[in-house]
């Protein structure tokens, strides 16, 4: 089992594998919630456990225990690991519709995790979406606050 990290992915042949169903969970045939099927779709070779809660880590990794029985590689991460997010991909983690423009934040407010996560403020290219999700969109040059 490996860590998600920040690092590219080829997306088309990633089970994606979430703790909890949310609004923002994908539904494509390649997402899944829980515990794993009989058998995966034609042409995984990774499967990655995401988990957005801190309270969900432990199920996470109970999760990514569960889908190593099919032999492939296993890579458990996500928001509550604490690790700094990479470029945003549409539809892998968040499903269509949702849009990351910027990770990161200027600001130290004692209660938030962001700036201790992301080191600083970085603009994203900005991608299809209508649900903005960013850290601190405002805290983002007036230039990237247009093109959003």
């Amino acid at each position: 089992m490996t860590d998600l990290g920040g690092a590219q992915w080829r997306t088309e042949h990633i089970a994606r594998v979430f703790t909890r169903r949310t609004s923002a969970t994908p539904t494509d045939a390649l997402a899944f919630v829980g515990e794993p099927p009989l058998e995966l779709p034609v042409g995984v070779t990774e499967i990655h456990v995401s988990c957005t809660f801190t309270w969900d880590i432990r199920r996470a990794e109970v999760l990514a225990k569960s889908w190593a029985r099919f032999g492939l590689p296993v890579h458990c991460g996500g928001p509550a690991f604490g690790k700094s997010g990479g470029d945003f991909t549409p539809g892998l983690y968040l499903r269509d519709g949702y849009v990351i423009t910027s990770r990161g934040c200027h600001s130290r407010c004692w209660f938030c995790s962001v700036w201790r996560r992301e080191k600083g403020l970085r603009e994203l290219p900005v991608t299809s979406g209508w649900i903005v999700q960013d850290d601190n969109l405002l805290a983002c040059s007036e230039g990237h606050i247009r093109r959003v």
